[in-house]
């Protein structure tokens, strides 16, 4: 079998202007490996900006295939299915399928709204090499586990197949998939890898909780690989290299630091064996002393870690991630105390927020001084517990984004388009330059009363209060003590 994947990575913003990430995918990495294995033939459609109908069409001709396998995100869908329709122009007798979060966690949707054959849920290595051998053989290929596909009366919903327990079983992702000059400058300099799947947190905004209730073994969904396991492919990534392009190894796992043990095993070793720095998420409730130095003495330079909120009520009862302020910022110094450069990512239009709960948030940010903050817009994700909240509240709107960071938001709240909301929003790094300077201050505690009087004292005009606030701004601008770190 001849099989094409198809993978968007690019970000629309409008009609006219999108933005290339061309990056690795390693969840179409492994798919293809685990194909290769089973004697089938793989291509890849890897899309870094818009395309046309006559040049999709014929991209997907060079590739003459026998299935065409679609990835997706929730946000990337609309552009899924729009390519689908084209592919069902062009190759009417070609089976779709698609895969990945999107199809996951809200799959008759997918399929109802869309010209997709089927769809795929959850884990796809073994499903989809299961349909492949189906269609070679001429078997009803809708009876497939984990895979759901349209009938002449309906949809088959078939029962999704256990997650795969040993992860040592899969193949490394097959990166000659990927053509390279798709590739964005940074992607050349990092290798990318996973040491482990799934995440056993059950925040409210994440499709992790909802992704989790589709396999029959939940209780397995977060699997570490072995150290030996992943240490042979980390050598691999650096064999590879001729050219002298890496600079740095990245771990894309949610969170490396789950399992202090495993953490351990792999600190030593990379130490002893892997003469290049390394990137990866962490969580800060379990940043401590113990953990921040294994990751230092192993050669972690920069470590990423979420605030989402500054607002202890937002945290707990809206994102459910009740963390203390106080374990945020240790998280955050431990890092530095120990050389480790540090990124945080922050949401802003979650529901229930307003002016003071964002104000909350650039303000830890200030306390916390990561090097780099990450800043985006709450999007609420099919059937998740916030998306159901937003849907109970009336907040869910038809507005599309392509991205969480391109500053709109899609839901229907007025205070996400006051000027004051607005103002803070696209000023969150300058604002937390000057919140961090004036913390620093023996008489910043005025100061700081002021800066936030000029968003929460409306019975001054609007007018007065922006043109101060945009000198402050501007000085907080020319005075960086952020940066900007790709990960």
């Amino acid at each position: 079998m001849r099989v094409t994947f198809v993978y968007p990575d690019f970000f629309q913003y409008d009609e006219e202007h999108y933005l290339k990430e061309g990056r690795i995918y390693l969840g179409i990495g492994y798919l293809s490996a685990y194909l290769k294995r089973e004697g089938h033939q793989t291509s890849l459609v890897h899309l870094v900006s818009p395309v046309s109908k006559e040049e999709f069409a014929q991209r997907l001709e060079m590739t003459n295939p026998d299935l065409i396998a679609f990835s997706s995100t929730t946000h990337l869908f609309p552009h899924v299915r729009k390519w689908v329709s084209w592919a069902k122009e062009s190759f009417p007798d070609v089976l779709c399928i698609c895969g990945g979060a999107h199809p996951t966690i809200d799959p008759e949707n997918a399929l109802l709204t869309s010209e997709l054959d089927m769809v795929c849920l959850g884990e796809g290595e073994e499903s989809l090499a299961e349909l492949c051998a189906a269609l070679e053989e001429g078997r009803d290929y809708r009876n497939v586990l984990s895979i759901w596909a349209k009938t002449k009366t309906g949809i088959k919903y078939n029962r999704v197949r256990p997650l795969v327990e040993d992860l040592d079983s899969l193949p490394f992702p097959d990166r000659e998939i990927f053509d390279p000059r798709n590739f964005c400058e940074q992607q050349h300099e990092r290798g990318t890898l996973m040491a482990s799947r799934g995440c056993p947190y059950n925040c409210s905004y994440c499709s992790n909780h909802v992704q989790k209730k589709v396999y029959p073994n939940p209780d397995k969904y977060v699997r570490f690989r072995s150290v030996d396991n992943v240490m042979r492919e980390i050598g691999e990534i650096i064999s590879r290299d001729r050219e002298g392009k890496l600079k740095y190894i990245r771990f894309d796992d949610d969170i490396l630091t789950l399992d202090k043990d495993w953490l351990k095993e792999l600190t030593e070793r990379y130490r002893r064996e892997v003469d290049l720095p390394f990137i990866c998420n962490s969580r800060a409730n379990l940043m401590d002393e113990e953990t921040a130095r294994m990751l230092a003495s192993a050669g972690c330079s920069v470590v990423c870690m979420g605030i989402e909120s500054g607002d202890a009520r937002i945290r707990k009862e809206v994102l459910n991630r009740p963390m203390p302020e106080s374990k945020i910022l240790e998280a955050f110094a431990l890092c530095r105390s120990y050389g480790m450069k540090t990124v945080s990512t922050n949401m802003t239009a979650l529901p229930g927020e307003g002016i003071e709960e964002l104000l909350a948030t650039i303000k830890v940010n200030a306390r916390a001084r990561p090097n780099c903050m990450q800043v985006s817009t709450f999007h609420p994700y099919p059937h998740t517990l916030l998306y159901e909240r937003c849907e109970e509240a009336g907040l869910l709107s038809d507005r599309h984004v392509d991205t969480i960071f391109d500053g709109r938001s899609a839901l229907n709240d007025p205070v996400f388009h006051s000027p004051e909301f607005l103002q803070a929003q696209g000023s969150f790094y300058p604002l937390a330059e000057l919140y961090s300077r004036i913390y620093e201050m023996s008489w910043g505690k005025p100061l700081e009363s002021i800066l936030d009087g000029l968003f929460l004292q409306r019975k001054i005009p609007w007018k007065w209060r922006r043109a101060l606030l945009k000198l402050l701004i501007n000085w907080g601008d020319r005075n960086k003590r952020f940066e900007w770190i790709y990960y």
